[in-house]
């Protein structure tokens, strides 16, 4: 029998007394020579007190268990008349370690002299007690050896019922476990698939994390490596409530994210280990794992301060902190490449739209200050951001259909013609044909094909009105008129900003959305006159040379 088997046996020999000592019968627990293991607190049960207390009765138990050790079959034993002990013998590694002794007494023990010594032994009045044994009642001589059978089976029976009870709780344990692994686990795989918002996600593993394991605080930090990162490289995120403000508590984490070594989780206890002192502000227990790729530590995940009545690190909490760590540098690895295409991407589309504008040196820059007009709007109207950024590109491709414009028509000094017009009012659809085999562009092509399009319908190509037009060419419609407004063309000078604003605010209605005019002339214009200021000094830049030769 094992330490476990030992305490089902305990446990079980306690629930068996309770319910033998309802129906008049004693169960006790002794050693292998008869010395009482336990017993219930003096002047609590008057039957265990009579033979617990009493030297009389004990002396014959030992004496008894002296037999008992002597044979392999053990029998029951009538100590006094009347009084018939049964031993259940308890067995550790085939040793026998003690029995619980089951206490059987017949109408014989109300009459003999050991009854009367006992009471005087342990100070009981003999009448009183000798009353309430014959209302227990005592058993019948033939009844003796059938109520130890059962008293047998009753204790074997308990002890495979606790036993059963143990692995039930410890497989709901494991379930329970288990759930919560899968659950978190789940969580953040969902999360992954939004590679836009790494930081996002960095917070959301905090979050889980914070909700599942039982600690008061979990952190993250990542390496700074730029080369594995990008953006995210340095990120330091805090959830829960730790003993710190967030500017002290990032340099002792550094401190662990300098010690961790990959795929080996780091146990703290600050408390009990001297070497752990410079952590004390943790927690009195904290588990840290490293964030692992390709044999590189890139980043850090921290839980701190455990809560609960078991303030140790478990293997569980190991289990769900190195499986996140797993998820999360998987992840962090798909938002560097995804980061790297999409840096790409936009460099390709600024590549694109740059060599359009340089096709009329009037509209240079235009295609970035749109984007930047548009991004910024949709920002003011509360939009998501992956939505913000896709309208972003949005107004930066707007006009990628003046490529197929003729220069003549895009760079003809003074007003166009009703042809050269009506040439020029093709390039929404020469965009959109341009990029409908694109798949990762169709949300945008929308604003390419209609950023032309007026609210009173009078616009083109289609003569859409209203809410029928997309939301993103709206916005691009909007940042589109101001830049034109806003620019020096061959035919007429540039507006002031106040006209600018008062012409928007005037065609509210007819040409713009009327709900996002009012907001367009509130935004902040610091960075578009960035932009304007930059792309003038790239014209100097270019005309000086040409300057210097003539």
């Amino acid at each position: 029998m094992n330490q476990r088997d030992s305490h089902l046996e305990t446990k079980a020999t306690r629930a068996v007394a309770q319910r033998l000592r309802e129906v008049g019968l004693l169960l006790l627990d002794c050693d292998t020579v008869g010395h009482l293991n336990s017993r219930p607190r003096p002047g609590t049960d008057w039957l265990a007190d009579l033979f617990c207390l009493s030297r009389i009765f004990r002396g014959a138990l030992r004496e008894a268990a002296g037999k008992w050790k002597q044979l392999s079959e053990l029998p029951g034993l009538e100590l006094f008349p009347g009084c018939w002990v049964f031993p259940m013998p308890r067995v550790r590694r085939r040793r026998r370690v003690g029995y619980a002794v089951a206490v059987i007494l017949t109408d014989a023990f109300l009459d003999c002299e050991q009854l009367s010594a006992m009471c005087q032994s342990v100070r009981m009045d003999f009448e009183l007690t000798r009353r309430r044994l014959a209302e227990l009642p005592p058993a019948g001589e033939a009844d003796v050896q059938r109520l130890a059978v059962m008293t047998s089976y009753a204790l074997a029976d308990h002890v495979q019922l606790a036993s059963n009870d143990e692995a039930m709780e410890s497989v709901g344990q494991q379930l329970a476990d288990s759930y919560e692994e899968i659950s978190l686990l789940y969580s953040i795989t969902q999360s992954m698939t939004v590679v836009q918002q790494p930081r996002r996600f960095v917070t959301i593993v905090c979050e889980e994390l914070l909700g599942t394991l039982p600690y008061g605080w979990v952190a993250a930090l990542l390496a700074d490596d730029r080369d594995r990162l990008k953006k995210l490289a340095g990120l330091f995120t805090v959830s829960g409530e730790p003993n710190l403000p967030v500017d002290a508590l990032r340099p002792l984490v550094q401190d662990l994210l300098s010690l961790a070594q990959p795929e080996t989780p780091l146990v703290l206890g600050p408390a009990i280990n001297d070497e752990h002192a410079r952590f004390a502000d943790l927690g009195k227990s904290v588990l840290a794992h490293p964030i692992s790729r390709d044999d590189r530590v890139i980043g850090l995940l921290v839980a701190g301060e455990k809560q609960g009545p078991d303030r140790d690190v478990s293997s569980v909490d190991m289990k769900l902190l190195g499986a996140t760590a797993t998820h999360m540098a998987i992840f962090l690895e798909n938002a560097a490449l995804y980061d790297d295409l999409n840096a790409m991407f936009l460099g390709t589309l600024d590549a694109l739209t740059a060599s359009i504008d340089a096709k009329d040196q009037y509209t240079s820059g235009h295609s970035r200050r749109v984007a930047h007009l548009t991004q910024e709007l949709a920002k003011a109207i509360g939009l998501p951001d992956h939505t913000i950024s896709r309208m972003q590109i949005t107004g930066l491709i707007h006009d990628v259909g003046k490529i197929g414009v003729p220069e003549t028509v895009l760079c003809k000094p003074g007003k166009l013609t009703e042809e050269e017009f009506d040439s020029m009012r093709k390039h929404p659809e020469i965009g959109y044909r341009i990029l409908k085999d694109i798949p990762q562009l169709k949300d945008i092509l929308p604003g390419v094909l209609y950023h032309h399009e007026r609210w009173d319908g009078a616009g083109y190509p289609h003569g859409l009105s209203g809410q029928r037009i997309p939301m993103v060419a709206r916005l691009i419609a909007l940042a589109d008129s101001f830049d034109a407004m806003s620019s020096t063309r061959t035919y007429r000078a540039a507006m002031t900003r106040s006209e600018v604003l008062a012409e928007i605010s005037q065609c509210a209605g007819t040409q713009f959305d009327p709900d996002l005019a009012p907001v367009f002339v509130t935004l902040d214009f610091s960075g578009y006159d960035r932009l304007v200021r930059e792309h003038r000094a790239l014209q100097d830049d270019a005309a000086r040379p040409r300057e210097d030769a003539a």
